[in-house]
């Protein structure tokens, strides 16, 4: 970097990493950079600044009034900037950027087609990745995605712009030929039939844990399973029961034949899909993109619930804003 009093767009962001970092090392890693160059950018920005701005010797670091005082321009310099090189990308094509767009299997299985072939006339070009969230969401983090559609809206990412799409309910599964009686409930089963889940690396996996730990039941867990088809199969041939969500039957209605579909503590248990995106990048294609994610839950998937069991219907819908806490 030059020795003056012109600050580069480029050591903005550097100081903008390590302003939302724990540490140096931290900042460097997340922006793909040698330690020693992100020291020397915060040095070189000191002396353009003539004041101390970053106080290394703490952990975790910390900005001083005058460092608070850059980050804030520092993060409104790069959003204009972003902002400039979208509107001038979209100019130079005539309004149509390259999109990457992420999802969920459990949502593309349902609704990804549909979803991209009505993005298709805002792009000049449009691809589709799949998958579990953990990869997804580092694609995202490392710029290889543009939109995200999942299951974690990423709370301890607070720099990236969130768009809620739907509630997405959990329900029990279990196969008629495990039980006779007509009145079910999750204890009983959790006492007298093994459990199948999902792999608990996945989100899914993790957030069925969640629930058994607030029922306060005790999950005899037989089998850890990855896809969604071959856990309905389990249920389905009698191996035990399952708790998923409303979106993860609509793909195999053929393997609910037999099988018992219950509430889950009344409904109260459920995920909710967020579209992720970078702030001001894409201009008003993320909202286009959350409005037609809404919609197609609405018209195309919650009727495909109902048929499954009518009282989904009251569990399974769009949203615009997250639920409190």
């Amino acid at each position: 970097m030059k020795n003056n009093k012109n600050i580069e767009i480029g050591a903005l962001k550097i100081f903008a990493a390590v302003s939302n970092s724990e540490t140096l090392t931290q900042a460097a890693e997340q922006l793909g950079i040698t330690q020693s160059a992100v020291s020397q950018t915060i040095k070189q920005l000191e002396i353009q600044t003539d004041t101390q701005l970053v106080i290394t010797r703490s952990r975790p670091i910390k900005l001083t009034p005058s460092g608070q005082v850059l980050k804030d321009y520092a993060n409104q310099v790069i959003e204009d900037t972003q902002r400039m090189l979208s509107d001038v990308r979209m100019a130079s094509k005539g309004g149509l950027i390259p999109l990457n767009v992420g999802m969920v299997d459990s949502f593309c299985d349902v609704a990804g087609l549909q979803l991209m072939q009505q993005l298709k006339p805002f792009t000049s070009r449009l691809a589709l990745r799949t998958g579990l969230v953990s990869p997804l969401t580092q694609a995202l983090l490392n710029r290889d995605l543009d939109l995200l559609i999942t299951g974690d809206p990423l709370d301890e990412h607070p720099q990236l712009q969130r768009y809620p799409l739907l509630r997405d309910p959990f329900v029990v599964l279990v196969s008629k030929q495990c039980v006779q009686q007509k009145e079910l409930d999750i204890e009983w089963l959790a006492e007298n039939l093994p459990f199948i889940q999902y792999n608990r690396q996945s989100r899914l996996g993790a957030l069925t844990d969640l629930i058994a730990r607030r029922m306060n039941i005790k999950l005899m867990t037989n089998y850890e399973l990855d896809s969604t088809q071959t856990l309905l199969r389990f249920v389905q041939s009698g191996h035990g029961w399952s708790i998923v969500t409303g979106l993860c039957m609509v793909r195999y209605p053929e393997l609910l034949n037999d099988v018992h579909v219950m509430p889950l503590a009344r409904g109260n248990h459920a995920r909710y899909l967020t579209l992720l995106c970078r702030p001001d990048e894409l201009g008003k294609l993320p909202q286009i993109s959350a409005d037609i994610c809404r919609t197609l839950y609405s018209n195309e998937i919650v009727p495909q619930l109902e048929k499954i069991a009518p009282w989904l219907t009251q569990q399974a819908y769009a949203i615009d804003e997250m639920p409190a806490i």
